[in-house]
């Protein structure tokens, strides 16, 4: 007979056993947020874009901060493709950390948007096209958990989405191939780890059904 202490043992296993091996479960493309929300349970980490123009190297968003070596953009002028038509750009490289503020998290989302036109600032390069190739690190206490490259389709709205079974609270990206011509990143979305308490309540309610259905 399973006494109670065996059963909290057993479902607190399952519970973290996905976590046991770091590692990136899944990266792909999704249609929008909502398909990333389904697939991960992830919210909006940077909430939807303001428009606030030049911010220097660093800036809070939401629950994220965002900092570059070189002068951000967050607002209008940039991507017309951007869900409310603000985006985030980056003079130079784009080379971009992100700080998850809210706590670890097991998934990472954003939109994207890389053009193939030079002639304009407004959905263009604003200099010579580059076909760029990234890099996402994602770590968790400044250690490393996992990273993956990205290949973004040209003049469309990209949304990329990761999901790791192990917790992570920063992503760097770095523009590994590329030039100073334009990419742009839209909203960002996380999927959050649930607070002590909140588990602790799952976990009771697991523990509950579970000897209800052995009475």
């Amino acid at each position: 007979m399973k006494t109670m202490g065996t059963w909290f043992a057993a479902i607190t296993l399952v519970a973290f056993s996905s976590l046991a091996n770091a590692g990136i479960v899944t990266f792909s493309a999704y249609v929008n947020d909502g398909a990333f929300a389904a697939a991960s349970g992830a919210t909006s980490l940077t909430g939807a874009l303001p428009n606030l123009g030049a911010q220097g190297t660093s800036v809070t968003l939401g629950g994220a901060t965002l900092t570059a070596g070189n002068t951000i953009f967050v607002g209008s002028g940039w991507s017309s493709l951007m869900p409310g038509g603000n985006a985030i750009a980056i003079s130079g490289k784009e080379n971009l950390g992100i700080s998850i503020n809210t706590g670890a998290s097991t998934a990472f989302g954003f939109y994207f948007h890389e053009p193939s036109q030079s002639s304009a600032q407004l959905d263009g390069c604003n200099a010579t096209c580059v076909d760029s190739i990234f890099n996402l690190e994602f770590s968790l206490g400044g250690s490393y958990v996992d990273d993956v490259n990205l290949v973004a389709a040209k003049d469309k709205l990209n949304f990329f989405g990761a999901i790791l079974n192990q917790t992570f609270d920063s992503v760097t990206v770095t523009e590994t191939t590329g030039g100073i011509d334009n990419e742009f990143f839209g909203e960002m979305f996380v999927a959050r780890v649930p607070e002590p308490g909140t588990f602790i309540l799952l976990l009771s309610g697991i523990i509950g059904l579970a000897l209800r259905r052995r009475a």
